[in-house]
């Protein structure tokens, strides 16, 4: 992104770009999750249960919301990821 196409207006005015910028915001977070549950009865009265959970099973990434700090030299770079690696339990 050319940060010299923005500039920052005078103090208390308001500038004259759009609210919303199309190629200065993030994708939507999409994680798969999943989980597997299986329930044994052991006695008459106790169980035993088997429970087996995976976030983000497919590994996917999801960056992290561009540097909207007009000042900065990361202005428009994304240097961040938005979800965690996958996690099984």
């Amino acid at each position: 992104m050319n940060a010299a196409a923005f500039s920052q207006p005078a103090a208390f005015t308001f500038g004259n770009a759009p609210r919303t910028l199309s190629n200065v915001r993030a994708e939507g977070t999409h994680n798969m999750d999943f989980s597997i549950f299986k329930k044994f009865q052991a006695t008459e009265r106790a169980d035993i249960e088997f429970r087996a959970e995976a976030f983000n099973i497919l590994n996917q990434v999801v960056f992290g919301n561009p540097n909207t700090v007009l000042t900065s030299g990361q202005f428009g770079k994304i240097t961040s990821q938005a979800n965690t690696p996958w996690e099984i339990q």
